[in-house]
């Protein structure tokens, strides 16, 4: 199983897949009420990952609610309590996973890699949960999920070149 969490400074998103990448979870709302879910979750999700969106420096000034998101990843990151299980994504290394690339690749393009590889959004389909912010919690459990995996210290010491 694979947690895969797009945090941000007031709510955040989770989706859960399993071995067959079926949705077997998904959540948006607030991050103590996130923060209550992993509490309940990590103790029994032993063999299970977390992969969370990491917030990527693009050289330009960020607001309060960029550190404030930052926060909450750390407190996600303790509740899981496990490193060796949590890994992190920046948004570029998740758009060249699912789309071949991120030259132009915009969040829609995602969107539609995740619907092709995975079924249908609409009534009735795998996806038709998924909205808003659960696409890319979507995304980085995918991307986890399929090996690609970054811990803190590759971000730290060894920053992967396509970040």
């Amino acid at each position: 199983m694979v947690y895969g969490i797009d945090p941000g400074p007031d709510q955040s998103a989770m989706v859960g897949i399993d071995d067959d990448y079926k949705v077997i979870l998904d959540f948006l709302g607030p991050n103590r009420e996130l923060e209550t879910i992993l509490s309940e979750i990590a103790p029994i999700a032993t063999s299970s990952l977390l992969a969370i969106e990491f917030i990527q420096s693009y050289g330009m000034a960020v607001g309060q609610e960029t550190f404030v998101t930052c926060r909450w990843i750390g407190r996600f990151e303790k509740i899981w309590n496990d490193d060796a299980s949590t890994y992190f994504y920046a948004r570029p290394t998740i758009k060249a996973h699912l789309c071949q690339g991120i030259k132009g690749v915009k969040d829609k393009h995602v969107r539609q890699a995740l619907i092709q590889r995975l079924g249908s959004h609409r009534k009735g389909g795998p996806l038709a949960n998924i909205k808003k912010h659960k696409w890319s919690a979507l995304a980085v459990a995918v991307t986890c999920k399929d090996g690609l995996k970054f811990g803190i210290e590759d971000w730290i010491f060894n920053e992967p070149k396509n970040f």
